[in-house]
């Protein structure tokens, strides 16, 4: 489950003077426990520098060292809905971001776009089939009919609306309306987004930007977002209101569910380790075609056995059904 208050940041190169370490002990004194990186622009990967260096992985590494949660976050279009999944899945493998995030908007309101989503949610869900999957989009699907909901949000984990409350003052109304329009199409968790930012003359204020997280809490879910890094850094009080705010002690994991789906083994040799990521130790390791029975889920790993601490990356398994 993700917990917590989160930021997204856009441009890694304007945030922070695109310095990895200063961005991830800002966000670990602000007390986020996950930070949104775009990753990729419709066929093409994103922040990458001008000289051609991929500047995610290192903020990725630096977040990972304090505890905190990268995901990675890609603005896709329809035009060209498998090379869009085609690079999703290998920027989530090269970066090293533990969840992705799917930011679909007006090109996908067109005529047509429904084929478009079930194109790319199929081979999104092909290449990464236990990976976590959130869903971005506008926080009120009644003003959005033409958008293929039900096509994206059936292949993710969670729902992350965009709740801007945008030249007004009612964050909370909005997300309680948010919630209720949701909440008709998807069992999902909500995970929303609210405003750091301004518009024209519009600029939320400290005041709305407190009552939007307590409305969250309010609603008992789990996580809030906030768009973005870099205005909410220039706007007075916003970065330090967002900061300041005391979000409660995350609960416990649910216990290990029952038996939930069987993958196999498509690496030439995949590591088996004594918990959920790379840095514990290897107990062992398997090869290709090897069949595995998942136990549980954790981030992008997947417990395949019932009483022993035996995990792997999830990324290195087909989904199958027998």
């Amino acid at each position: 489950m993700l917990n917590g208050k989160g930021m997204y940041i856009w441009q890694i190169a304007r945030t922070e003077g695109g310095n990895p370490a200063l961005i991830a002990d800002m966000a670990q004194a602000a007390q986020f426990t996950h930070v949104l990186i775009k990753i990729a622009d419709g066929t093409s990967s994103y922040n990458i520098s001008s000289t051609g260096a991929d500047l995610v992985p290192a903020l990725v590494q630096a977040l990972k060292a304090r505890g905190i949660e990268p995901w990675g976050w890609h603005y896709v279009y329809g035009d060209s809905p498998s090379a869009e999944a085609a690079k999703a899945i290998q920027r989530v493998q090269e970066t090293g971001v533990v969840g992705y995030i799917i930011d679909a908007e007006s090109e996908y309101k067109l005529p047509g776009k429904a084929v478009a989503a079930t194109t790319f949610m199929t081979a999104l869900r092909n290449g990464l089939p236990f990976f976590p999957v959130a869903f971005s989009s506008y926080r009120y699907p009644s003003l959005h009919p033409e958008l293929p909901w039900e096509e994206f949000l059936s292949g993710c984990d969670y729902a992350m609306p965009q709740v801007y409350w945008i030249q007004a003052h009612d964050p909370a109304n909005q997300l309680a309306r948010c919630l209720t329009e949701y909440r008709t199409m998807t069992t999902l968790p909500i995970v929303p987004t609210g405003a750091a930012f301004s518009e024209g003359n519009w600029i939320p204020s400290v005041t709305e930007v407190v009552a939007f997280l307590d409305a969250t809490l309010a609603n008992n879910l789990s996580g809030a977002n906030f768009w973005e890094w870099y205005p909410a850094r220039q706007l007075t009080g916003i970065w330090d209101a967002i900061a300041s705010y005391d979000w409660p002690i995350a609960l416990p994991p649910p216990p290990p569910q029952p038996v939930v789906v069987r993958g196999r083994v498509w690496a030439t040799t995949l590591n088996v380790r004594s918990g959920p990521g790379s840095e514990y130790s290897q107990v062992g390791n398997l090869k290709a075609g090897t069949r595995v029975t998942v136990f549980d889920l954790h981030r992008a790993w997947v417990k395949i056995s019932a009483d022993e601490e035996r995990w792997v990356y999830s990324y290195y398994l087909d989904r199958v059904t027998t």
